[in-house]
């Protein structure tokens, strides 16, 4: 745990470090600008850092990227719009970012991209139209987010997992979903 409202500067004096967690940093509101100077991170894990407002534009720069995690940031209402310039991310798992409000249209872009995970992010209400570009998407975890709808793009998938409530999942036309059992919870996916 951080006992301060900043992560320091020189963050970036760790020039070979593979993977960060944040995790109950109460108190920071915003991930130091340097952190993009962090060249070899490939792993960005910030969990419940409740006081944290923005995540900064350049941390779009970092080219070796692959899992960008935030989870229980509920201040964070968006992400950078150039977030589509992250090439090799893999994961983005957004889960109960319950201010943020929309996904960039920039993530179209990334080619690498297999799991998008929004649970409970219950103000993101669309995705973008141009979802069906990301060629290598797996898995959309929309369980409990505020999306109404799903992009026409997203029907031409073959073998892409959507995991939401068995309600939401049928509103979105699916007929047959499959239950999913994780500890006392359950969820449904429909798969395309």
């Amino acid at each position: 745990m951080v006992d301060t409202q900043y992560l320091p500067d020189r963050i970036y004096m760790l020039k070979h470090l593979k993977s960060l967690t944040l995790e109950s940093c109460w108190d920071i509101e915003q991930l130091p600008k340097s952190i993009c100077r962090l060249e070899c991170l490939e792993e960005l894990y910030v969990i419940s850092c409740t006081s944290l407002r923005d995540i900064p534009n350049n941390i779009c720069t970092m080219k070796c990227l692959k899992c960008l995690h935030l989870t229980y940031c509920c201040q964070v209402e968006k992400l950078p719009q150039e977030l589509g310039c992250l090439e090799c991310l893999e994961e983005l798992h957004l889960s109960e970012c319950e201010s943020l409000r929309d996904i960039p249209k920039s993530i179209c872009k990334m080619k690498c991209l297999k799991r998008i995970r929004l649970s409970y992010c219950d103000k993101v209400e669309r995705l973008p139209e141009e979802l069906g570009c990301l060629e290598c998407l797996k898995e959309l975890n929309i369980e409990g987010a505020g999306i109404s709808r799903l992009p026409l793009s997203i029907f031409q998938f073959k073998g892409l997992r959507i995991i939401g409530s068995r309600e939401q999942l049928q509103s979105y036309g699916f007929p047959s979903v499959t239950e999913i059992y994780r500890g006392s919870t359950s969820s449904c996916y429909a798969e395309l």
